[in-house]
C-alpha cells in the first residue's frame, strides 16, 4: 500500500465554498474577511499537498456492532453497523489536507489574527472532506460494479476513537505521514480515517442527523 498525492486543483476550494462553510449563506461578508479568504487561498493554491490511502478487503458485519476486516474487529457499534449493511468488502482509508497545510496552521498560530485562526481552520475541515469525496470518486471508477456505502470514521456515533489503531494497523505504518497520539488524536490535525462499505445491494445513506445520537451537536440548529 502506498501512499497517492492529491493535486491540490483537483479539490481546490472556492471563495464561495469557504463562505458557505462559514455560515454566511445569503448575507455579504465585509471586505476584511474577504481579503483574508482570498490571501489564505492563494497561499493554499502554492503549497498544500493533499494525501491519502486506502486498501480493499473482504469482510463481514458480525451481529449489530461489529466489522470484521482480516483478522481485526472494528467495534464500529449498532448505528454505523447498521448504515454498512450487505457490505461484502470494506475499503480503509486514511487522507490528510498535509504536513504543508500543518506547517501553514503552525505559522499563523504565531500571530494573534483569530480572523484568520478561524478560516484555516474550516478550510482545512473543507480540503480533507474533499480528499474523502475524491477516495469515493475513485472506488466508483474503479469499481463500476459496486456500490458504496457513505464513508464513516471513529469518533462518530459511538465508534470509539481508539479504533482508529485498528486502522492504521490495517493501512500499514503512519499512513500519509499520520501519526496517533496517546489518545488516538491524528497529527496532521486535519485528516480523517475510516471504512467504506462495498457491496451490490448497499445503500448509500450519508451519516446524518437523524442518525447521530449526539445531542449538544451545533448542527442540530440547522
Amino acid at each position: 500500500m502506498d501512499d497517492k498525492h492529491l493535486a491540490y486543483s483537483k479539490i481546490e476550494l472556492s471563495p464561495a465554498e469557504v463562505l458557505k462553510e462559514i455560515g454566511y449563506g445569503e448575507s455579504l461578508p465585509d471586505c476584511e474577511v474577504l481579503e483574508a479568504i482570498h490571501q489564505l487561498l492563494d497561499l493554499l493554491k502554492r503549497e498544500v499537498q493533499p494525501r491519502y490511502r486506502y486498501w480493499i478487503s473482504e469482510g463481514w458485519i458480525e451481529g449489530t456492532t461489529a466489522v470484521h476486516i482480516q483478522n481485526h474487529v472494528l467495534n464500529t457499534g449498532p448505528t454505523i453497523s447498521r448504515l454498512l449493511e450487505k457490505s461484502s468488502s470494506f475499503a480503509v482509508f486514511a487522507a490528510t489536507a498535509g504536513l504543508e497545510f500543518e506547517q501553514i496552521i503552525q505559522e499563523h498560530k504565531k500571530t494573534d489574527n483569530i480572523l484568520v485562526h478561524y478560516i484555516l481552520d474550516i478550510m482545512g475541515t473543507a480540503i480533507v472532506e474533499k480528499v474523502g469525496d475524491y477516495i469515493e470518486s475513485k472506488l466508483e471508477e474503479t469499481l463500476p460494479d459496486m456500490l458504496h456505502t457513505h464513508r464513516f470514521s471513529p469518533g462518530y456515533c459511538n465508534w470509539h476513537l481508539t479504533e482508529q489503531r485498528k486502522i492504521f494497523s490495517l493501512l500499514g505504518n503512519r499512513p500519509c505521514g499520520i501519526t496517533l497520539s496517546d489518545v488516538c488524536l491524528m497529527n496532521p490535525i486535519k485528516s480523517i480515517s475510516g471504512i467504506i462499505g462495498l457491496g451490490k445491494e448497499v445503500q448509500t445513506r450519508k451519516y446524518a442527523c437523524q442518525y447521530c445520537e449526539l445531542e449538544t451537536c451545533y448542527k442540530r440548529k440547522k
